[in-house]
């Protein structure tokens, strides 16, 4: 009996699914789905503080005086209920989703990074963690 509980068989449910869909690449230019708008509408404001950092200089500090999502289309090739697609305007400006860093986990992350779904590629030469020397 406890050689069964201990065997190294998959069960079914492992073998198939949505999640054993194929590696495709992030939209471009980086959009988001309803849902994920919301959450990354909030996340700014609630962090108020955000890095902008373009790989060469110094970061710089971003405050977030304002923050909104504005749609920009209809992607109809997307998983259904990911097909309108929206952008983040910080201060009145559209999200430079490759430069700009947020806190989150104790570390500044790429804001990309975080809505980058796992079946998706990100750009390869995006650093994910900001960090300076």
């Amino acid at each position: 009996m406890l050689t069964a509980l201990l065997s190294p068989v998959r069960a079914p449910a492992q073998d198939s699914g949505p999640w054993q869909a194929p590696i495709v690449t992030a939209p471009e230019p980086f959009t988001l789905n309803s849902y994920d708008v919301i959450d990354a509408v909030w996340m700014i404001r609630r962090a108020r503080f955000l890095q902008y950092w373009d790989y060469e200089n110094r970061p710089e500090i971003v405050t977030a005086r304002t923050v909104q999502s504005v749609p920009v289309g209809f992607d109809p090739n997307a998983y259904e209920g990911h097909q309108n697609r929206y952008d983040i305007l910080l201060n009145g400006e559209p999200v430079d989703w490759d430069h700009l860093y947020i806190e989150f986990g104790g570390e500044m992350i790429n804001l990309r990074l975080l809505y980058t779904y796992r079946n998706q590629k990100p750009p390869p030469d995006l650093p994910y963690r900001l960090r300076w020397p």
